[in-house]
């Protein structure tokens, strides 16, 4: 494992640049409106979020499982491998990974449940042997390497150097959660996302330090402000394009997306 997130995987080899993630989502994304593409991360994302609630797991995991699952995706379609059989992949290779491993019988159940309760329409027609077969071709996708590195750590670690209150840590950390229905972490290190999150928080949440105090700390701060405040209008975007969001038409769009992708292939 990496000492760090600078000689990380994560930084050497899984980090796009704007210009090569607008690139992958216009090949991805040619059969989708704008607020469709949106309306598809936020729902696998949530799907994730349902299957990890139910296990119970800790919301790094949760965070893990997206990554992989965005990863997967950059190089692949959901024609290639059906995104639901992956969503079940990348949770159960998630809690292993993060130390918090749970049976596949587990993942499989979890995960029909978690489906059923979005639409019986849902089509599951795989084992526990589909997940682990499906979970080869994950890990050969991310070449084995496995650590992703998250806001989370980097958010406590702010907090408690500038005496962050409690509901602004918790604002802020909702945020964080938000920034996986973007791309921002395939685009920008953690302490950028955690920095963005904390930024838009003190627009949330009004019970935050006085403003000479932050303002100090903000200019003081090695970091690109261009690269904080483009994750702040990405996360403001998502937010606008969510008010039209509707969970039980996403099964309708999601197969349609496969069978154009197919049909154009």
């Amino acid at each position: 494992m990496a000492a760090n997130y600078w000689e990380s995987s994560q930084f050497q080899r899984f980090m796009l640049t704007r210009y090569e993630l607008a690139e992958v989502e216009s090949m991805h994304a040619m059969q989708l409106t704008r607020h469709e593409t949106v309306y598809l991360k936020i729902y696998f994302n949530s799907l994730i979020q349902k299957v990890g609630k139910r296990l119970r797991t800790r919301q790094e995991i949760i965070a893990t499982a997206t990554v992989y699952f965005k990863r997967f995706y950059i190089n692949n379609t959901f024609y290639d491998i059906d995104p639901y059989l992956m969503v079940a992949t990348c949770v159960y290779l998630a809690c292993k990974v993060e130390e918090n491993p749970h049976h596949i019988k587990h993942i499989w159940g979890e995960t029909k449940a978690a489906l059923a309760e979005i639409s019986a329409d849902i089509k599951f027609p795989y084992d526990m042997p589909d997940i682990a077969e499906c979970e080869s071709y994950l890990l050969e996708e991310m070449k084995f390497y496995l650590i992703v590195y998250h806001p989370y750590q980097v958010l406590i670690d702010i907090s408690e150097q500038i005496n962050l209150p409690k509901p602004s840590l918790q604002a802020a950390w909702s945020i964080v959660n938000d920034s996986y229905l973007t791309e921002a972490c395939l685009v920008y290190p953690p302490h950028v996302v955690a920095i963005a999150s904390l930024f838009l928080s003190r627009v949330v949440d009004q019970g935050s330090q006085p403003d000479v105090v932050a303002q100090q700390w903000y200019a003081d701060l090695n970091v690109d402000i261009t690269d904080v405040l483009q994750v702040v209008n990405d996360l403001l975007w998502l937010y606008d394009v969510w008010n039209g969001y509707k969970e039980g038409k996403m099964p309708e769009l999601v197969s349609r997306y496969i069978a154009d992708i197919a049909a154009s292939s």
